[in-house]
């Protein structure tokens, strides 16, 4: 008589048990499981352990790790001083680890390839990388590549938080004037001032030692007259000394 009582506790117990092995999910810390159904908000597991209810609730998965991008300009652009010039880079891209970016990148990106998403990126640095180059001149670009990377980099960050993603660094790799030669005299007029400017320390060098040389010797002579006038002086007042000495004695 007490077995009827104690079947349905029985029943909800290995439901729960069926529920908790066929539901636990843990997701590592260099991915996000996101959990939707019931018409419940979307949950973001990362790097941490939660139970969803089987066949009514659904796990995807988004991977937090760094993705590297070729990002090469498809045809040249022209710089501020009209330089048609064409440009390879590499970025490295990643999901911003928040619950805000998490969504947008699931809305942009979930169950898509790696082709997809490649592709994405590659447009958005593309069209920011298009529009700093046609905001720099070429000798600025090509004496300072770091803060042309810099720019493109803090241009493309806001474009890339709409997709839920951050550029952890961007990189260039190459630039190429297309075979017209103005990149490659550039470097021949930056080497002539080099060698310009090295010319002229070098002088300015062997003027200062000059300078430095004479005032030495002039210093030197200087002392050895002072030192000479001395030693006169005092054999003069010597012998006068000697001379009203001897004519004391007479």
């Amino acid at each position: 008589m007490f077995l009827f009582p104690i079947l349905p506790i029985a029943i909800i117990a290995i439901m729960l048990i069926l529920i908790f092995i066929t539901g636990y999910v843990k997701a590592p810390p260099n991915m996000v499981y996101i959990i939707s159904g019931l018409k419940r908000r979307p949950k973001f597991i990362s790097g941490k352990s939660t139970i969803k209810i089987p066949f009514l609730q659904r796990v995807d998965k988004l991977s937090l790790e760094m993705l590297s991008v070729d990002v090469k300009t498809s045809k040249t652009i022209p710089t501020a001083d009209y330089i048609n010039i064409l440009v390879d880079s590499v970025a490295t891209v990643k999901i911003t680890n928040t619950e805000e970016s998490i969504a947008r990148a699931s809305e942009n990106f979930l169950n898509k390839n790696s082709s997809y998403i490649n592709e994405m990126i590659v447009n958005v640095l593309e069209g920011n990388l298009r529009e700093i180059i046609g905001g720099m001149p070429l000798v600025d670009i090509m004496n300072d590549r770091k803060s042309f990377a810099q720019l493109v980099q803090e241009n493309a960050a806001t474009d890339m938080a709409k997709m839920g993603l951050e550029i952890v660094s961007f990189n260039i790799q190459n630039i190429d004037d297309a075979g017209i030669g103005v990149i490659n005299n550039l470097g021949i007029a930056n080497t002539v001032a080099i060698q310009k400017s090295a010319e002229i320390s070098r002088a300015n060098a062997e003027k200062e030692i000059a300078v430095a040389q004479a005032n030495a010797n002039l210093e030197a002579n200087e002392a050895q007259v002072k030192s000479e006038t001395a030693i006169a002086e005092r054999q003069n007042a010597l012998a006068i000394k000697k001379a009203e000495l001897r004519k004391a004695e007479n």
